[in-house]
C-alpha cells in the first residue's frame, strides 16, 4: 500500500506540471489547436499563394499600427499602438520592437525577450497611426489619425533605440500636419494611417476612396506647420490603405488594408513626386488577403530590408508575412553582385630629360673694365 500511494503521488504531481508547462506555453509561441493539443510555433512563415495566415507568436499588446524595418540593426522591426488602454507591461505612450528571422518569425530581441518596449517622453499618444524611419535613420511617428476630420495631426521625430536598451526615446521635433483639400461639410482635413520617406520627403495617404497621396514639405527648424501637396490617387479600388512600403531596390511599392496587400512594380531610376505618380497610376501586379478568423485587422507593414518580403501587424496582435510567391510572384532573389575588375595598370613615367648645359658666364670685372688704356710700346702695333 505504501508504495502505491507513494507512485500515485509522483504521477499526479507529474500530470499537474505538464499541464501548467501546456498552459503557459501559448502566447510564448505556441498556438492551441482544436483538440486542445498545443504544438510549436513554425520556425518559417508558411508560404500559401494568395493568402496570408496568422503566426503562432502573438503581439504582447492590442490595437498594433505602423511597423518598421530598422535600417541599423538587422532583422529589428519597431511598431506602435494606435489605441488600447495602458496597463503596465503594455505601455501606449511607447515604440515597440520585434525581431523577425530570416524565415519570418519572432525571436528574442535580446536575452530570452521576445518583445521590448522604449517609453516615449514630449509626446502623448493621440491616435498614433503609423512609423517610418528616414535617410539618417530617425523614427518618425504619424499622429495622422482624425476620423471625426478635425483633430490634430503632427508628425514627430524621435531617435531610433538601441534595441537592448531601455529608453526613454524623446521627441525632438513635432510638426502641425493638415489635409485641405477635403471638400466634406465640417471637415478640416482628412483622416490617415499610412506614410513612408522617398528622397527627402514623406508622401501620406489620406483614408478614403481612391487613396489621394501628398507630398509633405517640413518648415525648417523643429516645429511648425508643414504644408502638403496633393500629387495623385491612386483608385481602381484601392481604397482606404493603413499602411505603405517601398522595397530598398525600389523595384516595388506595396500599400494594404485592414484585410488585402497590393504590391506594384515600380521604375527605380525616377525620384520623388516622379517616382510616385508613376507608381500610382500603375496597376497592381500582385495582391494576397490576410487570413484571420473573423476577419482581419492589419494596420501596419514594411518591406524586409533588403528584400522582397513584407511584415505585418494587426490590431488583434495577429502577425503576418508575405514573401512574393504569397502575392503572385517568382521567389525574389538579391541581385548578383557587380564584378569588381584589377585597376587599369598606368603606363610608367616618361623618363625626363637631362638638363642642356649652360654656357659658362663670361668673366667680368668692374673695376677692372673702367680702367684707362695704357700706352702702347715704340714699335708695337697700334
Amino acid at each position: 500500500m505504501r508504495r502505491r500511494s507513494l507512485w500515485s503521488v509522483v504521477a499526479l504531481a507529474a500530470a499537474a506540471l505538464m499541464g501548467w508547462y501546456a498552459v503557459n506555453s501559448v502566447g510564448a509561441g505556441a498556438t492551441t489547436e482544436p483538440t486542445g493539443k498545443v504544438a510549436a510555433a513554425p520556425e518559417e512563415a508558411p508560404i500559401v499563394p494568395g493568402k496570408m495566415p496568422v503566426l503562432g507568436v502573438k503581439l504582447p499588446a492590442s490595437e498594433a499600427s505602423g511597423l518598421i524595418a530598422s535600417r541599423a540593426y538587422p532583422g529589428m522591426y519597431y511598431w506602435l499602438r494606435d489605441g488600447g488602454s495602458s496597463k503596465p507591461g503594455k505601455p501606449r505612450d511607447a515604440i515597440w520592437g520585434m525581431r523577425l528571422s530570416a524565415g519570418g518569425m519572432p525571436v528574442p530581441v535580446h536575452g530570452s525577450t521576445l518583445f521590448t518596449s522604449y517609453p516615449v517622453v514630449g509626446a502623448k499618444n493621440q491616435d498614433w497611426e503609423d512609423l517610418t524611419i528616414d535617410g539618417a535613420g530617425a523614427l518618425w511617428i504619424g499622429q495622422l489619425g482624425a476620423n471625426n476630420c478635425k483633430d490634430q495631426q503632427r508628425l514627430l521625430r524621435l531617435a531610433e533605440p538601441d534595441p537592448a536598451g531601455a529608453g526613454p526615446l524623446e521627441v525632438v521635433a513635432s510638426y502641425e500636419v493638415r489635409f485641405t483639400d477635403n471638400t466634406k461639410p465640417g471637415c478640416k482635413t482628412y483622416n490617415s494611417e499610412a506614410m513612408l520617406w522617398l528622397d527627402g520627403h514623406f508622401y501620406v495617404f489620406a483614408k478614403t476612396s481612391g487613396t489621394p497621396v501628398y507630398r509633405v514639405d517640413l518648415p525648417s527648424g523643429t516645429s511648425g506647420a508643414a504644408r502638403l501637396t496633393r500629387i495623385g490617387r491612386f483608385g481602381g479600388g484601392v481604397d482606404n490603405i493603413s499602411s505603405a512600403s517601398i522595397s530598398d531596390d525600389r523595384t516595388r511599392m506595396m500599400v494594404q488594408d485592414h484585410e488585402r496587400l497590393w504590391v506594384f512594380t515600380t521604375d527605380p531610376n525616377r525620384t520623388g513626386d516622379d517616382f510616385m505618380t508613376d507608381a500610382v497610376s500603375r496597376a497592381a501586379t500582385g495582391t494576397a488577403r490576410f487570413e484571420a478568423p473573423g476577419g482581419a485587422s492589419v494596420e501596419g507593414g514594411t518591406f524586409v530590408r533588403d528584400s522582397h518580403d513584407i511584415a505585418f501587424v494587426a490590431e488583434d496582435e495577429n502577425i503576418y508575412y508575405a514573401r512574393p510567391q504569397t502575392y503572385g510572384e517568382p521567389p525574389w532573389t538579391p541581385a548578383p553582385p557587380q564584378p569588381t575588375f584589377p585597376p587599369t595598370p598606368t603606363s610608367p613615367p616618361v623618363p625626363t630629360q637631362p638638363p642642356a648645359p649652360t654656357t659658362p658666364p663670361t668673366w667680368s670685372d668692374p673695376w677692372l673694365d673702367t680702367l684707362p688704356t695704357l700706352p702702347t710700346e715704340p714699335g708695337e702695333d697700334r
